[in-house]
This record gives C-alpha cells, sequence and structure tokens, in this order.
C-alpha cells in the first residue's frame, strides 16, 4: 500500500491514495454519458424495474400524485370571456378531442408525460396544427422518449453529425429539429421523419446547461431498486427452503428411527409416529431428536434492505415516512412532508410551463378558426390563464384553519394563497358560497357560516374577527 501523502493547497479528492476508485481525469457532456446506446440501456433497465417492482412503481406513482394534478383556470377578468375559454378547454380535454389515439383524456396524458419523463428521462408532446376543418387538428401526439433518437438507418441526405441523441441543434444549442423513429420488432427504432422544433414539446429532467436530452434522476437509484428486487427474492426463497421439515436425530443403536425392536429387548421400544397433527417419539435416554431452524430473514437483512430502499426513494425525494407510517411520529411525519412539498416546486412548475405552452397553442387554433371570438379591444396576448396545481388535505382542520387566520390577520399570507395550499381558488370559493347564499336565501333558508364555532373558543373568533377589521 502506498504511504499517505499530504498535498499542500490542494485537494484531497483528486489525489489517488489507493484505497478508492481513481480520480476522473476527463469530463464530458452529459449526453456522452448518455447516447443513443446507453440511453435505450437505461430507458429499458428503468422500465422493467417500474414493470415488476412494487416499490418502483409505488415511488413514480406517489411522484405523481403530488406533481401532475392540475385545474385550468381563466382570468382574464372578463366573466364571460373566463366562462367560454373554460368551456373550450374542458371540452377539448375529453380523450376524443385531444389524444391523437383518442385513448386517453388530457388529465391522464398529463399524467402520463410526467411518469415518461420519471422513468425515461424526457418525452414530447406533438402538435398536430393541420389544416382547419381537419379530425386532427388540435390535437396532441404523445412521443415516448426512446422514439426520439439516431437510428442506423438515418437518409443519407442528413448528417448524423448534426444530431445529438436524435435532436439537431443551432449554433447556440437551441433545438431546431427533432427525428422521431417507428420501433422494430427486435427492440431497435427506424427513421421516420423528422419534425420541427416548434412543434414538438420537449418535458425532461436536465441537470446541465448544455444537456440537450433529459436524464431521469431516479436513475441513480437503479442499482439500488433491482438490488432490493433481487433481495425480495433470496430472501423468500430461503424462507420456503427453511420451510421444510427438518428434523436431525441422535441415537446410540444402529436401528433406523422409527424400526420395530425386539419386546423381549430389556431396552425401550422406540416409537415414532408421523401420522397427522402432532407426533409422538419414544427414544431412549441417551439419545435426542432437534428440529432445523433458521432465522430468515435476519434483522441485519431486513434493516439492510430497508436502507436499501430508504437510499432510492431519496433519488425522487420521497421521506421514508410516507413507504412507513409507523416509521416516525406525527411531527417527522409534518416536518417530512413540508420539505417534500418545498422539493415538488420546481417540478409542479415545470409541468405547469409545459401546460401553458399547450394552452396557449390551442387557444391561438381556436382563435384562428373563429370559435372564440375576442372581445373588442383585447388581443391575444392580453389572456391569462392558471393551471393551478393540487393542494394537499389538512391534517387537522380546525386547528390549522385557526393558524392560517391568525396569519392572515398578521399580513403573514393570505386568502388566496391558503386556498391555493389546500387546492381550492379563493375568488371562486367566494362567488360560489354568494350564488350558494343567493338561493338558499329564495329558498326561505338561512345558511350559518359561523356554524364550525364553540362556545369556548368565541372570544378568540371575536379577536381574530376583529383583528382582520384593523388590518383592511
Amino acid at each position: 500500500m502506498h504511504p499517505f501523502k499530504f498535498i499542500t493547497g490542494g485537494y484531497d479528492a483528486i489525489v489517488d491514495k489507493k484505497r478508492r476508485r481513481a480520480p476522473k481525469a476527463r469530463t464530458y457532456s452529459e449526453d456522452s454519458h448518455a447516447n443513443d446506446r446507453d440511453r435505450r440501456k437505461i430507458t429499458a433497465t428503468s422500465r422493467d424495474v417500474f414493470r415488476n417492482f412494487t416499490i418502483a412503481r409505488w415511488l413514480v406513482g406517489k411522484h405523481l400524485d403530488f406533481v401532475s394534478s392540475f385545474s385550468f383556470q381563466s382570468v382574464t377578468g372578463d366573466q364571460g370571456l373566463d366562462r367560454d375559454i373554460e368551456t373550450l378547454i374542458g371540452e377539448w380535454s375529453s380523450r376524443h378531442r385531444c389524444d391523437v389515439a383518442r385513448r386517453h383524456p388530457f388529465r391522464r396524458m398529463v399524467r402520463l408525460a410526467e411518469a415518461r419523463r420519471v422513468v425515461d428521462g424526457d418525452f414530447g408532446f406533438l402538435k398536430i396544427s393541420s389544416t382547419p376543418g381537419s379530425a386532427l387538428r388540435g390535437k396532441l401526439q404523445g412521443i415516448e422518449g426512446d422514439r426520439i433518437a439516431t437510428p442506423s438507418d438515418l437518409p443519407r441526405q442528413f448528417s448524423r453529425a448534426d444530431f445529438i441523441n436524435g435532436v439537431r441543434t443551432q449554433k447556440g444549442g437551441a433545438a431546431s429539429g427533432y427525428i422521431l423513429c417507428d420501433r422494430t420488432g427486435q427492440g431497435g427504432v427506424k427513421f421516420s421523419r423528422i419534425v420541427q422544433a416548434s412543434n414538438l414539446l420537449l418535458h425532461g429532467f436536465f441537470d446541465r446547461f448544455d444537456q440537450v436530452r433529459g436524464v431521469s434522476p431516479i436513475t441513480s437509484s437503479l442499482n439500488a431498486l433491482q438490488d432490493v428486487y433481487e433481495g425480495f427474492d433470496y430472501a423468500l426463497a430461503k424462507l420456503k427452503v427453511s420451510q421444510l421439515f427438518g428434523l436431525v436425530t441422535y441415537r446410540s443403536g444402529d436401528q433406523p428411527l422409527g424400526e420395530e425392536t425386539d419386546t423381549n429387548d430389556d431396552k425401550l421400544n422406540d416409537e415414532v409416529d408421523f401420522g397427522r397433527g402432532p407426533f409422538q417419539m419414544d427414544l431412549n435416554i441417551d439419545e435426542k431428536a432437534e428440529f432445523l431452524d433458521a432465522s430468515t430473514p435476519s434483522t441485519q437483512t431486513t434493516d439492510f434492505l430497508k436502507l436499501m430502499i430508504h437510499v432510492a426513494l431519496r433519488s425522487l425525494d420521497v421521506p421514508y415516512s410516507f413507504f412507513d407510517e409507523s416509521f416516525t411520529n406525527f411531527y417527522g411525519s409534518r416536518g417530512g412532508l413540508i420539505q417534500y412539498l418545498k422539493s415538488c416546486r420546481n417540478k409542479i412548475a415545470d409541468l405547469g410551463e409545459l401546460l401553458d405552452e399547450i394552452t396557449r397553442w390551442r387557444l391561438g387554433l381556436y382563435v384562428l378558426d373563429g370559435e372564440l371570438e375576442l372581445p373588442a379591444g383585447v388581443e391575444f396576448n392580453a389572456l391569462r390563464w392558471e393551471w393551478v396545481p393540487d393542494g394537499v388535505p389538512w391534517w387537522d382542520p380546525a386547528k390549522e384553519v385557526k393558524g392560517h387566520t391568525m396569519a392572515i390577520a398578521a399580513g403573514l399570507s393570505d386568502f388566496q394563497r391558503v386556498c391555493r395550499e389546500s387546492g381550492s381558488d379563493f375568488f371562486a370559493n367566494v362567488d360560489r358560497i354568494a350564488e350558494q347564499q343567493s338561493y338558499a336565501a329564495a329558498r326561505g333558508v338561512v345558511l350559518n357560516l359561523g356554524m364550525g364555532a364553540s362556545n369556548n373558543n368565541t372570544d378568540e373568533l371575536e379577536e381574530t374577527e376583529t383583528s382582520l377589521e384593523v388590518s383592511k
């Protein structure tokens, strides 16, 4: 072994001390590390793990539950225009109008797009803007990541050097075209066509500025997930073997166990009854029998498998308390949820930007086709809308409502922010309450909005109402 050397003024991380893998000496672009061939391997492996391992499927599904659910709202300020836009988007979201395959409603398409981003690294929505009146106009076609590639049968008029993993880029790095491929029966791909970058929306995970294709963070946990999956199989196999009946006998005589002996012999008879239910063994004083037993799986094995699962969940920032509710107490679970929600913000924002691009394109087609008439003086660029992500249900509604009310009174929050965190809209809530109050009044029914207050906290509610009036 080489003696340890101190490097003055240097980085120990780049010194090869022969105790671990040697430091890397070369750097490459991320797309070189995951070229077409390697991307196919990563995609095939991640799909296989997702397809067969329950924990991997649960991990991706839990990510989707927090990230991929949205509701559409038009916020132009014109109630009539907002109603028209929301009606058009709602009708278009049906599977017959938004999906070229007429298979998935838009809600499911969004969830599948995010799932493909997690499993495959990236995903594409191809916008179909065919001639007006065409049955395909305004629909989307989902392009899974493995279908965007530089195939071996690329036509000779195109140079492979102009494409990076199926993407043609300009000098500054912007994409100008994508190669779309068809799958072959042998698991490969073949050239289909090249589409302009403006017609395809790429949705992926990116970690570097010059990265062209997305790489999923779940890639770093594929080895751990596969090891846990195989570990479960091995532990189960060992468990099955340990359940087989095993008996070891120690005898002083030379006769087989259970064989009849001469009744005239002074030694006691050896009797064994292996019939149904409990059996009896009558052995001599100097003989004994023991059952084979094994602790399967051992405590150390289960603890290590839990650690591996814990590490794998971190690839998507999912807390282990989501997987095992008994892992921590209430406050630990609450803290894990808060940190996880913070990690979801950028992922939700990425998906929200994709939805905004789709909405802008689809509303533009509605205006061009005359299906959406804008009021006089209103330009298309003045239209405003929001894709509101679903919120998280409150743990303790009574306490949280009180806390939010106090935060609003102190100027630390606002009504809309609190509603958005729980998955609703303040203005829509007020409009519905007013509508319901008017309906109830017309029917002679008085709605008591303060019916949730108890006698014990009346003073506290009055203080809160006073604070709200002062803050106004």
